[in-house]
């Protein structure tokens, strides 16, 4: 009986040190960082722009997206005025390490200033003019972060004057997307190309000077086959400036959502929201409630298989900016990269999950 026993042992053991043998290192490591890493919120985004370039300060950044067990980060890549590339290289690799997917967005940085809204063109150039530099910076770009980053945006809110330069034309979108989606194809054939997050849901106007149906007109002159993922940004006058009540808040954003999602429901290609936020700063709501309203949004998101990233990670300052101006204050942690008030709010709404 003992005999029989240790037989059995011995064939335990053999079988677990073939099963072994059968793991590459590359598997075991992957297994270990399955047990390691806190599950993420599946779709679940934060928009990020680099303000703040030290390493440690990066870091920081990378520790805020880690406790908020985000899925992705939406990259902002400055068309305009490109970082250096050690600094970047260090951001992502950091996001790799955190096993933390990244949205590279091919785009120009804007900031949301009076002239910029009404007349960008004394600031900015629209990307096709400049069609050789933008297919040469994401070329150089794709190629760059080939082993990081398979999905890549192409632009942001082209349906807007702010964005585009001069007013949005949907076959001047389609001419820019033509021409760079092949390049981010040849270089990875697993890369995955975005619409540029849509203003609105391509209903109302909302914006200066915003084109409506723009997605609709695209498609008509012949977009599809370069683009895999549609994207919007299901924002509402509501978030930038009200007096309304907290409780408004949640069905306005979900109606917006809703809207979207009805026009364009014979597409048969995914949707996700590239960005949705709120600030405090000129609205009734606090910033509690806007943690618990970014929980809503995005359970909302999810049961239409739509991914959501929030704007943005960080509040904004600069000499550009007026201190009155909203778009400084989206952030979820201030300037200092101290956690406000809504961060705390969302991470335990989020922890309720």
């Amino acid at each position: 009986m003992v005999t029989k026993k240790k037989s059995i042992s011995k064939s335990i053991l053999k079988s677990v040190k073939n099963l072994k043998e059968k793991i590459s290192p590359s598997k075991k490591l992957s297994q270990k960082n399955k047990i390691l890493l806190p599950k993420k919120h599946k779709g679940l985004g934060i928009n990020v722009v680099l303000k703040h370039k030290k390493e440690s300060e990066m870091l920081k950044y990378v520790e805020y997206l880690k406790e908020l067990r985000v899925e992705w980060v939406r990259l902002e890549l400055n068309y305009y005025d490109m970082l250096d590339d050690k600094i970047m290289d260090f951001f992502v690799e950091e996001l790799c390490k955190a096993d933390i997917k990244i949205l590279g967005l091919l785009t120009g940085l804007v900031p949301g200033t009076l002239v910029n809204c009404w007349i960008p063109s004394l600031n900015f150039k629209c990307p096709l003019d400049t069609i050789f530099d933008y297919k040469a910076y994401t070329e150089r770009l794709c190629l760059r972060y080939k082993n990081q980053i398979k999905d890549w945006e192409i632009w942001n809110e082209p349906n807007t004057l702010r964005f585009w330069i001069h007013n949005p034309e949907p076959s001047e979108y389609v001419k820019l997307v033509s021409e760079t989606s092949p390049i981010i194809k040849k270089i990875n054939s697993q890369n995955k190309t975005y619409f540029g997050g849509l203003m609105g849901d391509d209903i109302r106007v909302i914006a200066p000077f915003q084109r409506i149906n723009f997605i609709e007109d695209c498609i008509k002159i012949g977009i599809d086959p370069f683009i895999d993922v549609y994207n919007f940004h299901p924002y509402d006058p509501i978030c930038y400036f009200s007096k309304q009540p907290s409780e408004v808040y949640f069905p306005t954003i979900k109606s917006v959502i809703n809207s979207f999602l009805g026009k364009y429901s014979d597409v048969k290609k995914p949707f996700i929201i590239s960005e949705i936020g709120t600030c405090p700063l000129w609205l009734k709501i606090s910033q509690t409630e806007i943690g618990v309203l970014y929980k809503d949004i995005y359970l909302h998101s999810r049961s239409k298989n739509v991914d959501c990233y929030f704007w943005v990670l960080t509040d904004f300052k600069g000499p550009e900016y007026s201190r009155w101006n909203p778009e400084t204050a989206f952030g979820l942690i201030d300037w200092e990269l101290n956690p406000k008030e809504m961060y705390k709010s969302f991470v335990t709404e989020l922890n309720k999950l």
